[in-house]
């Protein structure tokens, strides 16, 4: 137990740990100078900063969140003389089922081929099963999200459902100083209360906002809960704790894929009646992909950044999300999407920092001329 807890100690002050990072090599294959941990083990690889990782990987979220909004938006949109709609739930088990194959792609070019990976996955997730069985929490979390995202699009356009979603920031905050006991700054208090004024404007004034059914706005809500928690969850396992993100996903899936597939008992009836795969196509298809790719980033993202720049890269996605969707940009719409990328540098400390120093620097700079004077 003091190993333990002397382990955590060094986690949380981020001092080295040289006994558990020897087995981590012994274990895995990895030695100091083969490349950012999780990105590249086993073979050496050219060195990447690890700073250009986390803005690769924002991007990526980027990219994929609108992405994901507006082909799902289009693939939920009933086609007069069409056939049925996929079923979401479906969607949601295969996204789960891709994702694995992925990751152990690539954990063994990680570690060398396929029986170091086999070796790996034996060790990280079935012989250290405690550690596996604490990611059956956040695997449950992002299955219900899952679930919700296709519901809340079902009722509201991809626009809202994009300025709605931002409330997740406020849900990361709120989990990030309850659950992690962080301290956010003031300046970080009044970016996030104007980014939460940015989606309350717009959805006070778009029309097709407010057509939207209060089912949609609660499935929003709910998955915002889900998603803060399991992130800021997530995040506290990933950091301290010396496993790749490829392993967590490997351990998430083993508990995501049972847990989407139980989902589809509450579409036994259609599925027994359309079949697994009704509606499905190329759209169809390409909605999973992106979840399942999605699913991965947020891992990364945890890994190189952190949860609340994970959350506000979303905001970003409105204005992809917005060119692609033309008819639903209003004048009260940009005002709010105004007000949210206004709410992203106030939360940076460096950027609020420079400012304040720059006109604390002038306010001298005048004092000093009026003392030269007299």
């Amino acid at each position: 137990m003091a190993a333990e807890d002397a382990s955590d100690a060094a986690d949380a002050t981020g001092a080295p740990d040289t006994a558990r990072n020897h087995g981590t090599q012994e274990r895995t294959g990895w030695r100091q100078g083969s490349g950012i941990r999780g990105i590249g083990i086993g073979i050496k690889k050219p060195e990447i900063p690890r700073g250009w990782w986390k803005w690769v990987t924002l991007l990526l979220l980027v990219a994929q969140n609108s992405a994901t909004s507006i082909v799902t938006g289009i693939s939920r949109t009933p086609v007069a003389g069409g056939g049925p709609l996929y079923t979401s739930s479906v969607a949601v088990l295969l996204a789960e089922f891709m994702k694995l194959p992925i990751c152990l792609a690539i954990i063994a070019f990680d570690t060398g081929g396929m029986g170091n990976m086999a070796r790996s996955v034996w060790q990280e997730v079935f012989v250290n099963w405690r550690d596996t069985l604490s990611m059956a929490v956040p695997a449950l979390c992002y299955s219900l999200q899952n679930l919700l995202f296709f519901v809340a699009l079902s009722h509201m356009s991809a626009p809202a459902y994009q300025l709605w979603s931002q409330t997740k920031t406020l849900c990361t905050a709120l989990f990030f100083v309850t659950y992690l006991k962080g301290k956010l700054r003031w300046n970080q208090w009044v970016s996030l209360a104007l980014l939460s004024a940015g989606v309350g404007w717009v959805q006070g004034g778009d029309a097709a906002s407010a057509s939207a059914s209060l089912l949609g706005i609660g499935a929003v809500l709910a998955s915002s809960l889900l998603s803060g928690f399991a992130n800021v969850y997530l995040e506290k396992r990933i950091k301290r704790q010396d496993t790749t993100i490829w392993v967590r996903n490997v351990q998430l899936g083993l508990f995501g894929i049972p847990q989407s597939a139980s989902l589809l008992l509450a579409d036994r009836a259609r599925i027994s009646s359309l079949g697994l795969f009704a509606g499905f196509g190329p759209l169809v298809w390409s909605v999973v992909a992106l979840k399942a790719a999605g699913g991965l980033l947020v891992a990364a993202v945890v890994k190189y950044a952190d949860n609340i720049l994970k959350t506000f890269a979303t905001a970003l996605a409105i204005m992809l999300t917005c060119v692609f969707t033309p008819a639903s940009i209003t004048p009260r719409f940009v005002q709010g999407v105004t007000v949210v990328l206004l709410s992203l540098p106030l939360y940076n400390d460096r950027i609020v920092d420079k400012i304040i120093g720059f006109f604390g620097n002038d306010d001298k700079t005048i004092e000093g001329s009026n003392a030269a004077g007299m």
